[in-house]
């Protein structure tokens, strides 16, 4: 029974231990998970359309080429990483350039897309644009706002 006992404190001081550090923690993340919040480096539609109101958004497109062709944003350009990166890149490239100081939106084909993700990084190191965000919910949300039939 002795044994149990010790186990016991020893337990609980450990999970003591471990709340007390992420309640003191500065940059604890939450302890549940809620799918409304927006990760680092994503956007939402809605602040998205503001930025379309005050100026021009430059949309990139970071599906496959076969689904862009059946129907995309207009004015987005197609940049992903199966096709080949740097060939799509290459004939946009001083147009990417020249719009650089304007907020960039990545979407992809699922609001979980890798993809998006991996391109946004690409366009931060070889195009140099600061502002790349990828777009929460992908392309689902511009079908379900009607901005894509």
């Amino acid at each position: 029974m002795r044994i149990f006992l010790q186990c016991a404190l020893i337990a609980g001081l450990t999970a003591t231990a471990a709340l007390a550090v992420y309640y003191f923690h500065p940059n604890r993340p939450p302890l549940y998970f809620d799918p409304r919040q927006v990760a680092q480096g994503e956007v939402e539609l809605e602040e998205v359309l503001k930025w379309v109101s005050e100026g021009e958004v430059v949309w990139i497109d970071a599906r496959p080429r076969r689904k862009y062709e059946q129907g995309h944003l207009e004015g987005a350009f197609l940049l992903n990483e199966q096709d080949d990166f740097n060939a799509l890149l290459l004939p946009i490239y001083a147009e990417l350039a020249n719009r650089s100081d304007r907020p960039f939106v990545v979407y992809c084909g699922f609001d979980l897309c890798a993809a998006s993700r991996r391109v946004a990084g690409l366009l931060r190191e070889r195009v140099g644009v600061a502002d790349v965000f990828v777009l929460k919910g992908g392309i689902k949300v511009l079908r379900d706002s009607g901005m894509l039939p």
